[in-house]
């Protein structure tokens, strides 16, 4: 497949049958028409589950466990709702929002291919980065206003362009069909053609020849002339026989006239290429509409199709692209090239799609195919443990030499809370102080702000990997605060006791986002032998898959601190538990999918 061609607010995409299928750009307008509904929805949405629940809850005479349960939920539905809706809709329905249906626009592949759930991903998780700053969306809006195609930072890492939908129309050309069957002609087509030949070369004839050949086809055609017709405006200075010869070429010209619809509606005789793509409708319709049934079929898929439906609608396709060459070929009428450009692309999009992921390829990703990328991507992981870990030791080692230092970067919270910790620890009182019916809550709350912060590691990257590096420099440094503070109150013991039980898993996730991001941003200043556009796609795919496991890793984090690490279980039992987790994180990440007998679903 060529590469798309820019053609002023269109794209032409061809084919590898070496037909252009034609796409029109979405504008700025339409773009932000379709956001502007999408966030609307969004919210009244988040408003209606919000208000609904906490009433729901607050008049509903349940135990506390089960009302914190169901708090818990609406938390990680309010999460999942503003960080997927976008996403999933995009991903699972054809590249539109309900904004984007509304506006009549679509997300596609630069290849012409729909939308991958992997790009819908890619594209907007950098959407965080497109909104900046502080929401006002100038990034994304400055980008589509510099890029030819109307792309923000997400469509490039993404390798996406959003375009408009094809409003479907009645064909002019079965309009003519129609007017031909209530209109046939009145000339056999003999006499038609002869009569043809005369009126286009009449002009270029002698008025003694011109004169002579329309009385004999006046004659011969006697039967369907029309006596009342106007003397003609081109009629020659002299060599006219007669009233009786101009009055001959009138009619015959008047006759003309009046039959040339009637055998273009019918595709045949030498008249305007347009009846040829008239007579393309007509034969073809049939076997269109069968096409179109199948593409119907197959909407989820080729495999829902039969071997021999299948082998029909292979060549199908074939047929309904050569009908789109003549269809140019012939002059066709917009309507008929644009419908016939939707049934190619949609036959080229279940032919040419990238595989779809199984339920079973999932489980091969989180066997071994995520552990096998994480290796592959070794040197970046190393660089985003060091940008993580580096800044939290000398953060500690400020905060030990200066202790006031923590009061400038850290929370007021969390310096009284450390002053308060040693308190805490003589009257044998954990880190916090968490009623079971809470935990849920808690628990929720954590997963939703951790998978934030890698969201946000992943997106920085975009910016040549400097915003995934000065996330993970800041979270360091914080996390790093935290410890010398604690140490100086001689409290260190009681936040290992909290943070050992989840903090393996949670450290491991942020530092694999980080290489994420930093694999992303790669693309920007060391992109190999490809061009910057082509190695952020190819890197942006890589790196939403260590993005997917982080995900993963964040979860189960997200139930162990909000369910073991506030819990009374010994401290020693939770030490024990973050050594088992380390261990098996550690056999997972190291040996899974090392066997020379997988292959890497991410390939």
């Amino acid at each position: 497949m060529s590469a798309p061609t820019a053609l002023g607010r269109r794209v032409s995409i061809e084919t590898p049958e070496h037909v252009a299928i034609g796409y029109e750009l979405a504008d700025l307008g339409s773009r932000f028409l379709a956001l502007f509904l999408d966030l609307l929805l969004l919210f009244l949405a988040l408003a209606i589950l919000g208000f609904g629940a906490g009433f729901a809850l607050a008049t509903a005479d349940v135990a506390p466990e089960v009302a914190s349960w169901g708090a818990a939920i609406l938390i990680l539905a309010m999460f999942v709702a503003t960080f997927g809706y976008f996403l999933l809709f995009e991903g699972l329905g054809g590249g539109r929002t309900p904004g984007k249906r509304l506006a009549g626009i679509r997300v596609i592949h630069d290849g012409g291919y729909p939308l991958t759930f992997r790009g819908s991903a890619v594209r907007n998780l950098i959407r965080l980065v497109d909104l900046q700053p502080a929401f006002t969306w100038v990034v994304g809006g400055a980008a589509m206003m510099l890029s030819p195609r109307t792309r923000r930072l997400g469509d490039l890492a993404a390798g996406t362009i959003v375009v408009r939908d094809r409003v479907k129309g009645t064909l002019p050309e079965r309009e003519l069909l129609a007017r031909a069957a209530a209109e046939p002609p009145v000339l056999e087509h003999r006499q038609f053609e002869v009569l043809s030949s005369y009126v286009a070369r009449r002009l270029a004839l002698s008025a003694d020849a011109r004169a002579r050949i329309a009385a004999t086809l006046a004659t011969s055609l006697a039967d369907h002339l029309d006596d009342d017709v106007p003397l003609p405006a081109d009629k020659p200075s002299g060599g006219w026989k007669g009233g009786s010869d101009v009055r001959n070429d009138a009619r015959l010209v008047a006759l003309h006239a009046a039959e040339a619809p009637r055998w273009q509606h019918r595709g045949e005789g030498p008249v305007a290429r347009s009846a040829q793509a008239v007579a393309l409708v007509r034969t073809q319709t049939e076997r269109w509409n069968s096409y179109r049934a199948l593409a119907a079929r197959a909407r989820r898929g080729l495999r829902a199709l039969p071997e021999d439906d299948l082998t029909r609608f292979a060549g199908m396709y074939r047929e309904v692209a050569a009908d789109l060459a003549r269809a140019r070929t012939y002059h066709g009428s917009i309507e008929l090239q644009e419908t016939l450009e939707r049934m190619v692309g949609a036959g080229h999009n279940l032919l040419y799609r990238p595989i779809g992921r199984s339920m079973k390829a999932l489980r091969a990703w989180v066997s071994w195919g995520f552990p096998r990328l994480v290796r592959k991507r070794a040197p970046l992981v190393a660089l985003s443990a060091l940008l993580l870990f580096g800044p939290m030791y000398a953060a500690y080692s400020q905060v030990r030499a200066d202790p006031e230092w923590a009061r400038q970067v850290l929370p007021v919270e969390m310096v009284i809370r450390a002053e308060q910790a040693g308190d805490r620890l003589a009257q044998g009182r954990g880190y916090i102080d968490m009623p079971e019916p809470m935990m849920p809550i808690f628990s929720t709350a954590l997963i939703a702000n951790n998978v934030q912060v890698t969201f946000w590691a992943f997106a920085g990257g975009i910016i040549a990997g400097l915003g995934t590096a000065l996330i993970l420099v800041m979270n360091g440094v914080s996390i790093g605060a935290v410890i010398g503070l604690y140490t100086n109150h001689e409290a260190a013991s009681l936040l290992w006791a909290f943070v050992a039980s989840h903090g393996v898993l949670e450290l491991t996730a942020i530092v694999i986002s980080g290489a994420a991001g930093m694999w992303l941003g790669s693309a920007i200043y060391a992109p190999g032998r490809r061009t910057r556009l082509e190695a952020l796609r190819r890197r942006g795919r890589d790196a939403v898959g260590l993005l997917g496991g982080t995900t993963v890793l964040l979860i189960l984090a997200g139930f162990v601190e909000g369910f073991v690490s506030p819990s009374v279980t010994p401290n020693a039992v939770k030490f024990a538990f973050a050594g088992v987790v380390a261990l098996a994180l550690l056999a997972y990440l190291s040996l899974a999918g090392r066997s020379d007998a997988t292959a890497d679903p991410a390939a």
